[in-house]
């Protein structure tokens, strides 16, 4: 079985600050958990030796020194950025893979509609992925697990209608069971989602991509050797991009 770990970046009803809301995911293989928790927790004995209770890794609070990192130098949190990401980066396929939806604020009516059309199309791609594996003979599940960011009813309405009427896409059939919801203080891989969340983000609103090159291979694809099709951008017809995402 696959967990689809989601995390967002920015929120899909407040646009003052960013111009793109994003939705990201990572899927890994559920016989990868515990080797990545090791591996995260090993950072943080590298860098809070004498903290022996498990501390959030948070990307952007690391990046810009908030909270348990607000005494820690820049180039010590540029460390642990970069030990976060070469987690990411070195989890071979299709142990963990990476996905994310993203729209444009000329491309939203509505905060609802946001969120519906990127978790609609997100947890298309990982039903896609799934499919792809099943017939490479690897007959893996999926289970959707989302960081708690009060939009649990909504998203559990969602995913119920995509589970009863299909997407507009098609049918999630990959997909078993409901979302779970979770803290990110009590998991590590949503801990990565967050990561992997943060760096399409700055990706996207900040032509930031120093975090986006480092997970860009696990992006999803039908195979090693074909062209990423996991990362989609919504864009109005008036607005131009030249970001990597399919559009």
């Amino acid at each position: 079985m696959y967990l689809f770990y989601l995390d967002e970046s920015g929120d899909p009803n407040s646009w003052d600050q960013n111009d793109n809301f994003v939705l990201s995911g990572v899927a890994i293989h559920e016989g990868q958990v515990r080797r990545l928790s090791q591996q995260l927790d090993k950072i943080q004995q590298k860098y809070f030796p004498s903290i022996n209770i498990p501390i959030e890794f948070h990307a952007s609070n690391i990046h810009s020194g908030k909270d348990r990192f607000r005494r820690i130098e820049e180039e010590t949190r540029k460390e642990v950025m970069n030990d976060m990401y070469d987690i990411i980066n070195s989890a071979g396929f299709p142990n963990l893979i990476v996905f994310a939806s993203a729209i444009h604020v000329t491309k939203v009516t509505s905060g609802a509609q946001a969120l519906e059309d990127c978790l609609e199309d997100i947890c298309q791609r990982f039903n896609t992925f799934l499919m792809c594996q099943f017939k490479a003979g690897f007959k893996d599940k999926g289970l959707v697990i989302m960081d708690k960011s009060g939009r649990e009813s909504r998203i559990r309405e969602l995913m119920d209608e995509f589970e009863r009427t299909g997407t507009k896409y098609g049918y999630l059939g990959n997909i078993m069971d409901v979302p779970y919801f979770a803290d990110s203080k009590h998991t590590r891989m949503l801990q990565i989602s967050d990561f992997a969340a943060f760096a399409f983000g700055r990706y996207l609103n900040s032509s930031d991509r120093s975090y986006f090159d480092k997970i860009a291979d696990r992006i999803a694809r039908p195979s090693r050797s074909e062209d990423p099709v996991g990362f989609k951008h919504f864009i109005s017809n008036q607005h131009t991009c030249t970001c990597s995402a399919l559009h």
